[in-house]
């Protein structure tokens, strides 16, 4: 993003600034660094390749059924056929729109993505008066609360209610859609939404389970305060396929969730089929693979430095079966090498393709039941990874 300054540019240089600049040999405007395509590419050619890449659409649209309104949006796949469906359900501040390269990926993979902000004061979040005061106290007691809450899963049940409905329709929004194969993704307030359908059981929340069966849950920057349930009692009836995905700098400006507490969700649930990805140096808002080209939201991290060169590494992972062919490390003891380097756009590039992979490699193996996409993660993900993240499973 180009920062354009609110301020007229001199018409003039002093003989001081010149002279520094013609000493220096260099320019008075330092280059914003640019993404170093190549790398970013062998970096992803040596990971994961589902053997899929569809070309896709994208539709919005609001169906109305009676009593709700759902403003959605859905890319998927152009050839006709039946596709497994993922719900995504964006964070703080967003619209439906967000998060279009990871649901590009999913799209590509054979999976109809439709994404859904339940609530619209969830997306107008910024623009609130508490926002503006930066009282996130209040926003964080206000957005985590348990009417609000429920108010959102009742109205994520009840899209999966007029989805069940609309199976047998020539509807267009639904007849690619097989929901005998659904996943359920989210982002910060969206992931804590999803953990809630897997079967996290905080107190004060009451929840049947959705109307249609969930085969997984994708939880991108996952929710976990002290307050409420003990996390033993909080994670125990989570059975379902889980990939957590988070960081070892995972904070936002509100400072709600200290990064190391978005692990305990995994750390507490029980064993089988769990996952917990944990990016190097990546922010909050690359976590939520947020558009670098737009303005930070006042809920969005502080800027990182965009300095820096070569990220290394470019030549990590072995052969195998699945190897991306294109594509849009270490958590708490990352060097500080790696963690100034995580803002450098090739770097964040990187983190969004490790991220893009993993998460298409979960879905096909436990929405899709692909028998190479599991072996992949449990062999081969992490030698793939290296200084970008770490891979815990199980």
């Amino acid at each position: 993003m180009r920062l354009i300054s609110r301020y007229p540019a001199p018409s003039f240089i002093t003989g001081a600034a010149l002279a520094a600049i013609l000493l220096g040999g260099c320019t008075p405007f330092a280059k914003k660094p640019q993404v170093d395509q190549a790398q970013v590419k062998q970096f992803a050619d040596r990971g994961y390749d589902s053997g899929i890449d569809y070309e896709t659409t994208t539709t919005r649209s609001a169906p109305d059924a009676g009593n709700m309104t759902f403003h959605i949006t859905v890319i998927q796949p152009v050839p006709e056929g039946k596709y497994p469906l993922v719900i995504y359900l964006p964070g703080l501040g967003e619209t439906a729109d967000a998060a279009a390269n990871m649901r590009g990926a999913w799209a590509k993979s054979g999976y109809v993505v439709l994404s859904l902000q339940p609530l619209k004061s969830d997306a107008d979040v910024w623009s609130s008066d508490a926002a503006r005061t930066r009282d996130y106290t209040f926003l964080r007691h206000e957005m985590y609360s348990s009417g609000i809450v429920s108010e959102r899963l009742d109205i994520l049940s009840g899209l999966l209610a007029y989805l069940k409905q609309q199976a047998a329709s020539s509807d267009p929004v639904v007849r690619h859609m097989d929901l005998s194969r659904i996943a359920i993704a989210g982002f910060d307030i969206g992931a804590y939404s999803a953990m809630l359908v897997a079967g996290e059981a905080p107190q004060n929340i009451s929840f049947a389970g959705p109307p249609l069966r969930v085969g997984g849950v994708i939880a991108l920057s996952p929710y976990a305060d002290f307050t409420g349930s003990d996390f033993e009692v909080r994670y125990q009836k989570i059975n379902m396929p889980v990939l957590s995905v988070t960081s070892d700098t995972d904070s936002d400006m509100r400072g709600s969730v200290p990064p190391s507490l978005h692990q305990a969700p995994f750390r507490y649930m029980p064993p089988g089929n769990k996952y917990l990805l944990v990016l190097a140096g990546a922010s909050h808002a690359v976590i939520g693979n947020e558009d670098p080209t737009k303005p930070a939201s006042p809920g969005s991290e502080s800027p990182q430095s965009e300095s820096g060169g070569s990220d290394g590494d470019s030549d990590s992972g072995g052969s195998n079966r699945h190897r991306k062919k294109s594509s849009g490390g270490q958590s708490g003891a990352a060097s500080a090498s790696v963690r100034g380097a995580a803002g450098s756009p090739t770097r964040r590039a990187m983190l969004e393709v490790a991220s893009e992979q993993i998460s298409t490699a979960f879905l096909n193996a436990y929405i899709k039941n692909d028998r190479y996409s599991q072996s992949w993660l449990k062999n081969d993900a992490q030698s793939w990874l290296k200084k970008m993240g770490q891979l815990e499973e199980k």
